[in-house]
């Protein structure tokens, strides 16, 4: 089975990529590669990858942006056929010789900093928090200096020879994170499914929101997450993100989608269906 996903090793998108591939069975060997988010989800539209998994929510912090404006960019081409809850532990890291008092520079990536926002102002509040592209790539950074921390997992803190200085960081506990597994085809019915789909409106009139949401109450159909991501085409407008249940080819969904593109079609705007899936219980 040939993986990709988020870049560079020792992250938690590479811990759910191996879960991923222990949940699957398969017998054949794991060949695992790293890239960006867009650059996942292109190897798998060039044959070069059977996967990508791709972080897409925390608990926290709530949704990667990145990643369903990637989902959006390559839907001709790539679909969500699955999902995985994976666990987040969080800690503080440094150098082997780091005293906690004088750190004064907390790396890690966005997410993460923002998951331990209260707890890293209890513990460091003089300290400056530093975006990275990820927290491997944060835990590599400390390696070689004493006045800088990461956040990252116990895992990546031992693959860099980092101590931790301070354990259970996230300020809520039971934080997980949901990825997200793209193919080139999304998965068939299993009778418990999710489907994520977006929609822009080329022309934005009052009760556009309400029409789709109605179309799928009037045939039962819940609602499970709604989202709306900036457009980066035309500035100030907006595509809506929708996950809903069941899987697309399930008569109601399959009706309630041919409503909405209708209804979409006459402001000049799209839908695209970005991929059905099985709907997984939490921690799996």
């Amino acid at each position: 089975m040939r993986l990709i996903t988020l870049g560079p090793k020792g992250t938690f998108s590479e811990e759910a990529a191996l879960r991923f591939y222990e949940r699957s069975g398969r017998k054949t060997p794991l060949s695992l590669e790293f890239s960006t988010i867009p650059g996942c989800l292109r190897a798998v539209e060039r044959f070069q990858a059977d996967y990508a998994v791709l972080p897409a929510e925390n608990m926290v912090d709530g949704i990667i942006g990145t990643t369903f404006d990637a989902l959006i960019d390559f839907h001709d081409s790539v679909k969500v056929c699955d999902e995985l809850h994976l666990p987040v532990h969080l800690v503080l890291a440094a150098a082997p010789y780091a005293a906690i008092d004088n750190i004064r520079l907390v790396l890690s990536h966005p997410s993460p900093l923002s998951q331990c926002l209260n707890n890293l102002a209890k513990l460091l509040p003089h300290a400056v928090q530093q975006p990275t592209e990820s927290t491997a790539a944060a835990a590599k950074m400390v390696q070689e200096r004493l006045d800088c921390a990461a956040v990252c997992s116990p895992k990546t803190a031992k693959e860099y020879g980092l101590k931790v200085i301070h354990d259970s960081l996230a300020d809520y506990p039971h934080n997980e994170t949901r990825f997200l597994l793209c193919s080139l085809a999304d998965s068939p019915p299993t009778g418990n499914d999710r489907t994520l789909l977006a929609v822009r409106f080329g022309v934005n009139q009052p009760g556009q929101l309400h029409a789709v949401t109605g179309i799928l109450a009037e045939r039962g159909i819940d609602l499970s997450f709604v989202q709306s991501r900036p457009y980066k085409v035309r500035p100030q407008d907006y595509v809506l993100l929708f996950e809903l249940s069941g899987h697309k080819n399930d008569p109601l969904v399959e009706e309630a989608l041919s409503l909405i593109e209708q209804f979409v079609r006459k402001t000049d705007g799209w839908k695209k269906v970005l991929g059905s899936f099985p709907q997984r219980e939490k921690g799996v």
